[in-house]
């Protein structure tokens, strides 16, 4: 325990004169979104939402923080197909004033599955789940408006999967901002 503690107060001297002229970075603020959309390929309709801090670094914004996006379609034979994406986002803002321009990427884990029913001749019915655990990257560009506390902007985002079909999406956004 003493060469921790040794350590820890040699960290934060040589951390002060390394250092001198950096100044911590607080949050603005935060986000609260909701999106909704349509992905191009394989899967269908989806949705979600994500929680968002905002960096100030200089000029720009920077955004770090987590998003859930859940995909669903249908299937031949009244089976389904579906992709959930959870993880963490970052972005950093390009234009704010008064159109919203925001480069964006998303990574983190993805569930692949896909459910088929069989009907044999005698009324039989057989169920088939298989799952796949992956996961995405998720690259995009929002174009939207700043309606003071109230954003709202189209998202085009690709989906990029580990394992899996791979697929373009467009969301529309909408979302508040909490503090400054």
């Amino acid at each position: 325990m003493p060469g921790k503690r040794l350590a820890y107060r040699i960290f934060i001297v040589v951390s002060l004169f390394a250092f001198p002229a950096v100044e911590p970075v607080h949050a603005q603020g935060a986000e609260f979104s909701f999106h909704g959309g349509q992905a191009l390929n394989e899967y269908e309709r989806g949705g979600g939402g994500g929680v968002i801090l905002n960096l100030p670094s200089g000029i720009r914004t920077i955004h770090v923080g987590a998003r859930a996006t859940y995909h669903l379609s249908t299937i031949e034979g009244d089976g389904e197909k579906s992709l959930l994406l959870y993880g963490v986002d970052a972005g950093v803002t390009l234009v704010s004033s008064p159109i919203l321009v925001r480069a964006m990427i998303g990574v983190g884990r993805a569930q692949d599955s896909e459910e088929t029913v069989n009907q044999e001749d005698d009324d039989t019915r057989t169920v088939i789940t298989r799952t796949t655990d992956t996961y995405y990257a998720h690259p995009g560009v929002m174009i939207g408006m700043s309606l003071g506390i109230v954003f709202v902007g189209l998202e085009g985002r690709y989906i990029s999967l580990d394992k899996g079909v791979s697929t373009s999406a467009v969301y529309a956004t909408v979302g508040f901002k909490v503090g400054r």
